[in-house]
Protein backbone atom coordinates (compact mmCIF):
# COMPACT_ATOMS: atom_id res chain seq x y z
CA UNK A 1 0.00 0.00 0.00
CA UNK A 2 1.17 3.47 -0.87
CA UNK A 3 2.25 5.82 1.91
CA UNK A 4 -0.26 8.63 2.59
CA UNK A 5 2.42 11.31 2.18
CA UNK A 6 3.27 9.97 -1.30
CA UNK A 7 -0.40 10.02 -2.28
CA UNK A 8 -0.81 13.62 -1.12
CA UNK A 9 2.37 14.72 -2.89
CA UNK A 10 1.27 12.97 -6.09
CA UNK A 11 -2.12 14.70 -5.84
CA UNK A 12 -0.33 18.04 -5.57
CA UNK A 13 1.82 17.20 -8.62
CA UNK A 14 -1.33 16.25 -10.53
CA UNK A 15 -2.95 19.59 -9.65
CA UNK A 16 0.08 21.37 -11.05
CA UNK A 17 0.23 19.14 -14.12
CA UNK A 18 -3.34 19.94 -15.11
CA UNK A 19 -3.31 23.50 -13.79
CA UNK A 20 -6.50 22.90 -11.86
CA UNK A 21 -7.47 23.11 -8.24
CA UNK A 22 -8.68 19.69 -7.27
CA UNK A 23 -10.65 18.86 -4.16
CA UNK A 24 -9.31 15.33 -4.17
CA UNK A 25 -8.13 13.54 -1.08
CA UNK A 26 -7.86 9.87 -1.99
CA UNK A 27 -6.29 7.73 -4.66
CA UNK A 28 -9.74 6.59 -5.76
CA UNK A 29 -10.89 10.20 -6.16
CA UNK A 30 -7.83 11.03 -8.27
CA UNK A 31 -8.24 8.00 -10.51
CA UNK A 32 -11.92 8.78 -11.11
CA UNK A 33 -11.09 12.41 -11.88
CA UNK A 34 -8.23 11.37 -14.18
CA UNK A 35 -10.47 8.91 -16.05
CA UNK A 36 -13.00 11.66 -16.74
CA UNK A 37 -10.28 14.12 -17.75
CA UNK A 38 -8.58 11.62 -20.07
CA UNK A 39 -11.92 10.62 -21.60
CA UNK A 40 -12.63 14.29 -22.34
CA UNK A 41 -9.21 14.77 -23.91
CA UNK A 42 -9.62 11.62 -26.01
CA UNK A 43 -12.83 13.04 -27.44
CA UNK A 44 -11.99 16.74 -27.64
CA UNK A 45 -8.26 17.43 -27.33
CA UNK A 46 -6.25 14.39 -28.40
CA UNK A 47 -3.08 16.39 -29.12
CA UNK A 48 -3.08 17.76 -25.58
CA UNK A 49 -3.41 14.22 -24.22
CA UNK A 50 -0.48 12.96 -26.28
CA UNK A 51 1.64 15.96 -25.24
CA UNK A 52 0.74 15.36 -21.60
CA UNK A 53 1.76 11.70 -21.79
CA UNK A 54 5.05 12.72 -23.39
CA UNK A 55 5.68 15.53 -20.89
CA UNK A 56 5.24 13.31 -17.84
CA UNK A 57 7.23 10.56 -19.51
CA UNK A 58 4.64 7.79 -19.55
CA UNK A 59 6.30 4.76 -21.10
CA UNK A 60 5.39 4.68 -24.78
CA UNK A 61 4.97 0.91 -24.87
CA UNK A 62 2.50 1.00 -21.99
CA UNK A 63 0.56 3.85 -23.62
CA UNK A 64 0.37 1.91 -26.89
CA UNK A 65 -1.04 -1.04 -24.98
CA UNK A 66 -3.81 1.25 -23.66
CA UNK A 67 -4.62 2.59 -27.11
CA UNK A 68 -5.04 -0.99 -28.32
CA UNK A 69 -8.00 -1.54 -26.00
CA UNK A 70 -11.71 -0.93 -26.47
CA UNK A 71 -12.66 2.76 -26.42
CA UNK A 72 -14.22 2.66 -22.97
CA UNK A 73 -11.11 1.06 -21.48
CA UNK A 74 -8.59 3.50 -22.96
CA UNK A 75 -9.32 6.31 -20.49
CA UNK A 76 -9.18 3.94 -17.54
CA UNK A 77 -5.87 2.47 -18.68
CA UNK A 78 -4.25 5.86 -19.41
CA UNK A 79 -5.50 7.34 -16.12
CA UNK A 80 -3.81 4.50 -14.25
CA UNK A 81 -0.57 5.05 -16.18
CA UNK A 82 -0.62 8.79 -15.41
CA UNK A 83 -1.23 8.13 -11.73
CA UNK A 84 1.48 5.46 -11.58
CA UNK A 85 3.93 7.89 -13.14
CA UNK A 86 3.02 10.65 -10.68
CA UNK A 87 3.60 8.25 -7.78
CA UNK A 88 6.93 7.10 -9.22
CA UNK A 89 8.16 10.68 -9.41
CA UNK A 90 7.18 11.32 -5.80
CA UNK A 91 8.86 8.13 -4.56
CA UNK A 92 12.12 9.11 -6.25
CA UNK A 93 12.21 12.64 -4.87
Amino acid sequence: MEEPKHIQQAIEHTKILFGEELGLVSEEDVLNWLKAKVRHMLEHDFNRLVNLLYRIDVYEEKARHCFGRQNLEIADCLAKLIWERQLQKVRRS
